[in-house]
Order: C-alpha cells, then sequence, then structure tokens
C-alpha cells in the first residue's frame, strides 16, 4: 500500500511536466513541421550547409529567443498582460509569413488544448481571439499554458526553447539534408546554453521584448519570394 501511495503522489507532481512535454512535442497536432522560420531561406543560399553552420545558426538562434519566443513566453508565465504581450508580438514581428504562423499555431495549440481541459487562462484568451479583441500569439499561448498546468517557469521556458531549436535541427536535416547524428551534434552543442538563456527570458524587460535578428527577419522576408519551397515560412 505504501508504494502505491508513493507511485501516486509521485506522478501527480509530475503530471505538469509531462503536460508541458505533450505540448511541446513535435508531433503535438498544431502543423509546426510546415514551419521553417526563415532557416529554407538559409539553406537555398548556401549560408547553412553543414554541421558546423547549423551550430551558428542555433547559436545566434538561441541568443534571439530571451528577447523573441522565449521571452514573451516567460513573461506570459509570469502573470504580465497577455493582452499587451499579443499587441507587441504582433507589433514587433514583421515578417508576414512569421506573424501569421504563430496566429495559426496559437488558434491550433489552444484548440487542441482545450479538448484536454484544465486551461482556464488559455481558453479566455482564444475566445478574445476569435471575437477580434487579440491576435493571437503563440508564445503568450505556451506561456499562459504554463500558468493554467502550474508548472515550473524556468524549467518549462527552457523546454520550449528546447522545443524550438530541435524543431529547427529536424528541418536542417531535411532541407541541407543531415544526417540525424550531425544533427543530433549540433544540437548537443548548444544545449548547454539553453538554462541561461531561459534565465534571461524571465527577467527580459518589456521594452527589450520584439528585439530579434535582423538576419533571420530579412530571410524569413526572402522567403515569401522563393521560387521553390517546401515550407510555409
Amino acid at each position: 500500500m505504501l508504494m502505491e501511495t508513493n507511485i501516486t503522489t509521485m506522478s501527480t507532481d509530475k503530471m505538469p511536466f509531462l503536460r508541458l512535454m505533450q505540448a511541446l512535442d513535435p508531433l503535438f497536432p498544431i502543423g509546426a513541421f510546415t514551419l521553417s522560420n526563415g532557416l529554407e531561406t538559409y539553406v537555398q543560399k548556401y549560408i547553412v550547409k553543414d554541421k558546423k553552420s547549423l551550430s551558428e545558426y542555433l547559436r545566434a538562434y538561441l541568443h534571439t529567443l530571451p528577447t523573441g519566443d522565449a521571452g514573451f513566453a516567460a513573461r506570459a508565465a509570469l502573470e504580465d498582460d497577455p493582452a499587451y504581450l499579443d499587441e507587441l508580438f504582433a507589433a514587433a514581428r514583421s515578417p508576414y509569413e512569421l506573424r501569421n504562423g504563430s496566429r495559426n499555431l496559437c488558434r491550433r495549440f489552444i484548440k487542441t488544448e482545450a479538448k484536454m481541459g484544465g486551461c482556464p487562462l488559455l481558453e479566455k484568451y482564444g475566445r478574445e481571439i476569435a471575437a477580434g479583441t487579440l491576435n493571437g500569439c503563440h508564445p503568450v499561448a505556451v506561456g499562459l499554458f504554463i500558468r493554467d498546468i502550474g508548472a515550473d517557469v524556468h524549467n518549462s521556458v527552457s523546454m520550449y526553447c528546447y522545443s524550438l531549436l530541435s524543431a529547427t535541427v529536424n528541418h536542417a536535416a531535411k532541407l541541407v539534408p543531415l544526417s540525424q547524428l550531425d544533427g543530433q551534434a549540433a544540437l548537443a552543442e548548444i544545449i548547454e546554453h539553453i538554462p541561461e538563456a531561459a534565465r534571461l527570458a524571465m527577467n527580459v524587460d518589456a521594452d527589450e521584448l520584439g528585439i530579434g535578428g535582423a538576419g533571420f527577419d530579412l530571410r524569413s522576408m526572402e522567403h515569401e519570394k522563393l521560387y521553390s519551397r517546401i515550407y510555409i515560412s
């Protein structure tokens, strides 16, 4: 009986972590696999072409996350006003494909999580988006989800950063192409920097949110005009 009680307690304590794992899994059906976030342009221009250049890309991408997606998610999880964050994200995300892609991911994320229940803040955000009051921003939705399930914010934002980087590696493996081993080796080189990026995201000032890399934005804009492409963004 004691063993059964301990197992039950441990399982309950781990539920926020497990729900977060599910929500940020690349297989979670919100369409993230269709978005390369401009990486496809980098590959077509032969900037990302091997393990070394992918590692450099991941390092630069992680550098933008505390003031970008991870920052918005962290601030939403730490109870900043989601309406303000939503408006700021829409204004700061210049490339249309990235802005529209995040909006679509947000709506699908809310719809999917609503079927699983237990997310009143996330569902309220969804109603405001449906009413046309707010735009819809995937990082803000992730932050509200973190609040809803009561997950540790630093660990959650770290996992979100990892999810974004892991998805990028999967895209690069198909686009370059790279072996899965080279892709995972490039990811392994950057993992140790994720906790610090999450810490920075949690402490980012409001006037720093939205600061990103000009190169990433330009490549994303160029993606709209590519002659042939695999990804939506």
